[in-house]
C-alpha cells in the first residue's frame, strides 16, 4: 500500500484544527497556520521513521556484480541498515553457479579462518563465495574470494526521507509510511500543532495517541516478521525506543 500524499496529510490535519486547507496551486507559497501544519506532518513522519531502522516500508533491494578476486564491496549511498540474513548468490547457468544463501560471519573470523587463503589467490579468487562478513568500516565482504562474476542480491533498510518522489517537497510528495497509518502521522502532527499553540493538555493527548499508534506500527510491521529482527548490526539496532525519545 502506497502512502498518502503531503497535500493530502496537511489537509488532513488542517480539518482536524477546524483551519482552511490548502488548494494545490498555493501549497508551496502558503504562510502562517498552514505552513505550520506542513512543518507539524514532516515531523511526525520524521518521528515514526526515528522509531525504528527496519519499517517495511523503507525496504529495498539491490544487486552486487562480484569482481573477480575482491572480496570486499561499500554499501549503497542510501542504505541505512543491512539485512545480513538476507544475502543470496543469484542463479547463473552460464557461471555454473545455482541458487544459494550466504551465511553471516563475524569479521574476526574472516581474518582468523579465511583471509589467508582470499589473499594468497590474489586476483584469481579461490570460488563461489559461502559467506558474507561485514567490512571494516562501512561495506560488507564476501568468502571465498570470488573466482566469477556472480551476482548477490540482498535486502537493506533505506536512510528515511520524511517525503520522497518530489525534491521541491510540492503538494504531490508522498510518504513511504502506508496510508492505512496515516492517522498515526496526524496525531504526531496534532501534537506539535498544539504545543505552538501553547495547549499543553491537548498535546499531552494527541502524543499519547501517537505513540500508541507507533507501537500498534511495530506489533503489526516488526514483530510480526521474525525475520527482521535479527539482521546483525549489533551497535545500530534501536528496536523498541518509543517516540518520547525523541521528542
Amino acid at each position: 500500500m502506497s502512502g498518502s500524499t503531503f497535500l493530502h496529510l496537511t489537509n488532513q490535519l488542517l480539518r482536524r484544527l477546524n483551519e482552511v486547507e490548502i488548494a494545490e496551486a498555493a501549497f508551496t507559497t502558503v504562510l502562517g497556520v498552514q505552513a505550520l501544519a506542513k512543518d507539524s506532518v514532516q515531523n511526525s513522519i520524521r518521528q515514526i521513521n526515528q522509531a525504528e531502522f527496519e519499517w517495511p516500508f523503507n525496504a529495498t533491494n539491490a544487486d552486487q556484480v562480484f569482481t573477480i578476486g575482491q572480496e570486499e564491496y561499500t554499501w549503497p549511498t542510501n542504505l541505512k541498515v543491512p539485512d545480513w540474513n538476507s544475502f543470496q548468490l543469484q542463479k547463473n547457468s552460464s557461471l555454473g553457479n545455482s541458487f544459494s544463501t550466504l551465511r553471516f560471519i563475524e569479521r574476526d573470523e574472516y581474518y582468523s579462518r579465511y583471509r589467508d587463503v582470499d589473499s594468497a589467490a590474489e586476483s584469481a579468487g579461490v570460488g563461489i563465495p559461502q559467506f558474507v562478513f561485514p567490512k571494516h568500516g562501512t561495506g560488507f565482504g564476501v568468502t571465498p574470494s570470488p573466482d566469477k562474476a556472480y551476482t548477490v542480491n540482498f535486502r537493506y533498510f533505506l536512510v528515511s526521507d520524511d517525503l520522497v518522489n518530489d525534491t521541491s517537497l510540492g503538494a504531490n510528495a508522498v510518504t513511504r509510511i502506508p496510508s492505512q497509518y496515516d492517522p498515526t502521522i496526524i496525531e504526531g502532527a496534532l501534537y506539535y500543532m498544539y504545543m505552538f499553540r501553547d495547549n499543553n493538555e491537548a498535546a499531552g493527548l494527541a502524543l499519547s495517541v501517537f505513540q500508541q499508534g507507533i507501537k500498534n506500527m511495530q506489533t503489526i510491521l516488526i514483530n510480526k516478521y521474525d525475520h527482521l529482527t535479527d539482521t546483525r548490526v549489533m551497535s545500530t539496532k534501536r528496536f523498541g525506543v518509543t517516540v518520547s525519545n525523541y521528542l
